[in-house]
């Protein structure tokens, strides 16, 4: 099991947005969770879990959110988003993922058995899920690496119970970041493939259409990560240029050129 107490504790009631990932308690579960791979990738998914939290509690307060009794985690990871949801109230939480190791790490720290905040970790692929309403659904950099993209579009339209939220985030080729990749590529006539490629499909406004229904409302977007600016962490003020950073790339219509794009859907009742 888990040796660090946050863990099992209520995460969103302390959680603090993080600019720069200097240590605080929740950035040293992270780090114990995930054991990111380099510094850059432990910067942007902090940003991105900033982004989820603001979009999370603003949901919440403003009532968009009516329903909390199941909530769907399409991609999971390690888990940490999954409990977020259940401290944000979600009854019974269920996280899927076709990683295995990664779905160890989630019920190491954070499958819970509580009757009023059930959390669990499958291996399901996302294209094989069965069908099951849901409350809330969370797809977060998933939808672009699956064989049949609009087959995990469909399900959730489709999954979403009457009313239901989703928040859906990709990657964004429009942004500074993906589109200098880009032209590096273009410019230097190397074939793009694998991940890249993968990261490359869905523009900003690409993004959108994917979820144009009659049964659904384009509730809100925002995204993150409008500059690349990791490589002056060292820079005295560091701090300052990354929390502009992050609040630059929620402002509309700036977030269509952020680097990781995120749409919250609703379910007409």
């Amino acid at each position: 099991m888990n040796q660090l107490p946050l863990a099992e504790s209520n995460i969103s009631s302390v959680y603090q947005k993080n600019y720069d990932c200097h240590k605080d308690q929740v950035q040293d579960l992270l780090d114990e969770v995930y054991q990111y791979i380099d510094p850059t990738s432990r910067y942007m998914h902090r940003l991105r879990i900033n982004l989820f939290y603001d979009l999370m509690k603003k949901l919440i307060a403003d009532k968009t959110i009516k329903k909390f009794e199941k909530a769907l985690d399409i991609g999971c990871n390690c888990g940490f988003y999954s409990k977020l949801l259940s401290d944000m109230g979600f009854k019974s939480v269920r996280g899927i993922d076709i990683d295995t190791p990664l779905l160890k790490r989630a019920n190491e720290f954070f499958k819970s058995d509580v009757k009023a905040g059930k959390v669990k970790y499958e291996n399901i692929n996302a294209e094989e899920l069965p069908d099951e309403q849901f409350d809330f659904i969370l797809c977060t950099e998933v939808i672009e690496h699956t064989q049949n993209p609009q087959k995990v579009i469909n399900y959730i339209k489709r999954n979403l119970s009457p009313g239901g939220i989703a928040l859906i985030t990709l990657p964004n080729v429009l942004s500074y970041s993906f589109f200098l990749t880009w032209l590096s590529y273009k410019l230097h006539r190397r074939k793009i493939d694998g991940e890249l490629k993968d990261h490359l499909k869905y523009p900003s406004f690409r993004a959108v259409s994917l979820f144009k229904d009659p049964s659904i409302e384009i509730v809100t977007t925002s995204g993150t990560n409008l500059f690349h600016w990791y490589f002056l962490q060292k820079v005295p003020g560091f701090k300052f240029l990354s929390r502009l950073n992050f609040e630059l790339s929620r402002i509309k219509p700036i977030n269509y050129f952020s680097q990781f794009f995120f749409i919250v859907i609703r379910k007409s009742e």
